[in-house]
């Protein structure tokens, strides 16, 4: 993908060496030439703040960043702000034949995305999946992002986890049934104050599909019993702990464990 040329070995060279000039290094004070990649994760301005103050204490350093041959930011828009900020200049470097899934993988490979920004990602370039969970993540934000994509998902073990969802494949599935279980979820949140955790909200979806439990009879056994919810380590304590609270002076006892 580079452009290489073999540069000319030394005279006095004892071993069969060769070099390679690769892409070269331009530097500009006109930094309007560059453009921000669709995508790409929002910058960090608290880290565009530490990036000036440095430069305005010691000077921009040569730590090039890299654009397209359209001159779209594919790593560096953050030491990019901070020279428009400092009304500074900027090394950089052309790759030709760069995109979005090399931003990705260059800022795995150094500051890590984390799954907000992949989800912000992809529901800034409009893929559907990205844009509908992002809205779910902000209509509920008592709850974690990882336990939205398990809502959205309708799955405790189709969640974030996995190439899939880095790799803009991720699918949503019933976002109103997503809903109604947070909603619901989120009525314990009086009794129990880890009712939006990972574990705790994975089992109670488990036990949604569990023909078995009525989500209304749990409500009225946890009215009767209101510091019944303990903090379990794992979901199948939970289950356990539900599974008496739900049983409780109940003649038919019922097993939702299995």
């Amino acid at each position: 993908m580079f452009n290489t040329t073999t540069a000319p070995m030394g005279n006095n060279s004892t071993h069969v060496q060769l070099k390679t000039e690769v892409n070269k290094v331009y530097k500009t004070n006109d930094l309007s030439i560059f453009k921000q990649i669709d995508g790409n994760r929002v910058p960090n301005l608290q880290h565009v703040k530490r990036l000036a103050d440095s430069i305005r204490i010691y000077g921009m350093k040569c730590n090039p960043i890299l654009v397209n041959e359209q001159m779209e930011v594919i790593d560096g828009q953050h030491r990019l702000m901070a020279a428009k900020e400092t009304e500074s200049f900027v090394y950089y470097i052309i790759v030709t034949g760069y995109d979005l899934h090399e931003v990705h993988t260059l800022n795995m490979n150094q500051k890590n995305w984390g799954i907000k920004d992949f989800m912000d990602s992809y529901a800034n370039i409009g893929i559907e999946s990205y844009i509908k969970l992002r809205k779910f993540s902000q209509d509920n934000q008592d709850y974690t992002l990882p336990v939205c994509i398990m809502f959205c998902s309708n799955s405790v073990n189709n969640g974030y986890k996995g190439s899939h969802f880095n790799d803009g494949a991720w699918k949503i599935k019933n976002v109103d049934l997503a809903q109604d279980w947070a909603n619901k979820i989120r009525l314990i949140k009086s009794f129990f104050i880890n009712y939006n955790s990972r574990s705790f909200v994975g089992t109670m979806m488990i036990l949604f599909q569990n023909k078995s439990f009525d989500f209304n009879e749990f409500m009225h056994k946890i009215r009767l019993q209101p510091t019944a919810l303990k903090i379990c380590a794992t979901s199948d304590q939970y289950k356990t702990l539900i599974e008496d609270i739900y049983n409780y002076k109940s003649r038919n006892k019922v097993n939702l464990r299995y």
